[in-house]
């Protein structure tokens, strides 16, 4: 599994500067395993975009150019304060193209995961979202088969 994090703080001025130093480099998942040309900080980005422009009632923003619309299946995890508190985490075991999938989940991770009220326009500023891509993914046989 390979995971991409961003703070709330890289939303607007701070984002911005963060493209700049890492835009064309692969963020490091918490794993310490490199997967170039796979996960990228922007993927949080655009998470963080859709997201606000649902709280807006604006119009979604546009897929992406910053990283490929590949198929993987993916989680999109919404944390909360310094605490980094778990405020939604929703996704697919089935293969879907980024682009699209990070539009939906990011979307039901912060407002349909029952465990949690929806996602406020108020909390949005302290958020920290995490995009999970599992890769290698292998189907279980059954539940007793696992490593």
């Amino acid at each position: 599994m390979a995971r991409s994090r961003a703070p709330s703080s890289c939303f607007g001025a701070k984002k911005q500067r963060l493209d700049e130093e890492s835009t064309s480099r692969p963020c490091v998942p918490r794993n310490g395993l490199s997967t170039p040309g796979v996960v990228r900080r922007e993927m949080c980005y655009f998470c963080f975009d859709v997201l606000h422009n649902h709280l807006r009632n604006i119009e979604p923003p546009p897929a992406p150019k910053t990283f490929p619309n590949s198929s993987y299946p993916l989680f999109v995890t919404w944390t909360y304060g310094k605490e980094e508190k778990l405020r939604g985490c929703i996704g697919t075991f089935t293969a879907m193209n980024i682009h699209s999938g990070l539009r939906e989940y990011a979307i039901n991770s912060a407002i349909k995961d029952s465990r949690f009220s929806p996602i406020t326009e108020e909390e949005f500023p302290h958020l920290t979202c995490s995009v999970s891509l599992l890769l290698n993914f292998e189907e279980g046989k059954n539940y007793q088969d696992w490593q």
